[in-house]
């Protein structure tokens, strides 16, 4: 596949009597959200979940060991990443980095280096060479047709670490979702792997995933999984240390525990949502779709909070143009549209079975416009009445712009920390550009 951008180019339209739309004025409020406490003892939790992998201890000196990562926003991630390799080089051991995303990054080696680098890991950071293919192992069949891949890079090597993030998937219900397995299977499985689980849809990923997985680990040096849970305010609270028969295990305990503390929109029906900003780094589905109420997979029900108009006004700069997520967007601006990389978001999007998160919504020529847009169809037509928010992401939302009826909703159920702007105007660089001040 090349290693080229593809962007569109759209028009700039204007809508008669948008520019008109009014807009209702905005309190700025801290929410309170689930209360895990955030790690104190980043260096001595890291230690520990080391220290959990005792085959580690038993290698000869010089041995090289994958240490696979993501393309997730992680907190820290680049801190644990380097910590990971400081330790591993203490022991005597030779770390390398596997980009371990699926088919992200375009499903080019180039662009998975990229993504990478964007969240701030790569050779110069770490210290430690990142060795990227999209060439796999194929490692037998799970159950006819379905086979188990893993990257070569690291089943070539002496070991293999897996950093991974265990929270709730945006498109299904399990006991496993996404964590641990999931880099196993999906993660390290490139492009082929990743195809192999999607393209079953729900099944692939509630049923196929986990076995692919256990089939992964039984015939390749998994050595440790270094699992981490974030809390209501991206803030890391758990670091944890599994060997590769705990991986199942943990992957459960740790969901439970992460489901328990995540971050949400407190209502129950929005006639607008703005989010600042969807990208890779965010969510897989660019918006998280459990918080934004939208479908999984399609056909399924729409869930709380049931939001009649969503506006996207960005993508973020570590998502490298792959705007997946906006087609759960009602409008867009023409900045972000005429920014996206469609191959990485259509490909990304075949390879996970799910066309609709790449469909391009109607594109305004300004920020300011699509959010008058996605008043004008919000089904709230009385200004003082509307129901709208505007968050900074789907993983960022402690602090919100809400309107009076939704700071009324905050108050009644006890969830404001405190109001940090009162009640006015949205506020508009001179080109149209949205400052929020989240």
């Amino acid at each position: 596949m090349p290693d080229q951008t593809y962007t569109p180019r759209f028009p700039e339209l204007h809508i008669p009597g948008l520019p008109d739309q009014p807009l209702p004025p905005f309190y700025g409020v801290a929410v309170r959200q689930p209360g895990l406490p955030a790690l104190s003892d980043f260096e001595g939790a890291l230690d520990k979940a080391l220290a959990a992998g005792d085959a580690l201890a038993s290698l000869p000196a010089g041995s090289r060991i994958a240490v696979a990562v993501g393309s997730r926003g992680i907190a820290r991630l680049p801190h644990l990443v380097l910590g990971v390799i400081k330790r591993l080089r203490g022991m005597g051991l030779a770390p390398f980095i596997v980009p371990s995303m699926g088919s992200h990054g375009g499903g080019t080696a180039e662009g998975q280096i990229g993504v990478l680098s964007k969240l701030g890991v790569n050779e110069e950071t770490m210290g430690a060479p990142v060795l990227s293919s999209m060439d796999s192992v194929d490692l037998g069949e799970v159950e006819p047709g379905v086979h188990a891949h893993i990257d070569r890079n690291a089943f070539e090597a002496d070991g293999i670490i897996i950093i991974a993030r265990v929270k709730q998937h945006t498109n299904f219900e399990a006991e496993i979702e996404s964590g641990l397995c999931k880099m196993v299977s999906v993660g390290l499985g490139k492009a082929t792997g990743a195809r192999n689980v999607h393209v079953y849809g729900r099944r692939g990923l509630a049923e196929l995933m986990p076995r692919i997985a256990g089939h992964s680990l039984a015939r390749a040096k998994f050595l440790l999984g270094v699992a981490v849970v974030e809390n209501s305010h991206k803030e890391l609270a758990v670091i944890e240390g599994v060997p590769p028969e705990g991986f199942f295990e943990a992957d459960r305990r740790l969901l439970a525990l992460s489901k328990a503390h995540a971050p949400s929109l407190p209502f129950e029906q929005l006639d607008l949502l703005v989010v600042e900003y969807l990208g890779k780094d965010i969510s897989g589905t660019g918006m998280d779709l459990k918080v934004i109420g939208r479908e999984g997979f399609r056909g399924d029900p729409m869930r709380p909070p049931y939001i009649n108009s969503i506006v996207a006004l960005r993508v973020t700069k570590a998502s490298g143009g792959n705007g997946i997520g906006v087609g759960n967007a009602d409008f867009i601006p023409r900045d972000t549209a005429d920014g996206l990389d469609l191959m990485s978001m259509y490909f990304n999007a075949m390879t996970s079975a799910c066309m609709t998160r790449v469909r391009i919504p109607p594109v305004l020529p300004t920020e300011k416009l699509a959010i008058q847009a996605g008043l004008r169809v919000c089904w709230q037509p009385e200004t003082s009445r509307v129901r709208a928010c505007v968050v900074k992401s789907t993983s960022a939302l402690d602090r919100m712009l809400v309107t009076e009826a939704l700071l009324q909703d905050l108050l009644a159920k006890g969830l404001v920390l405190g109001v940090w702007r009162d009640p006015g105007p949205l506020t508009f660089t001179p080109d149209g550009a949205l400052d929020s001040g989240l």
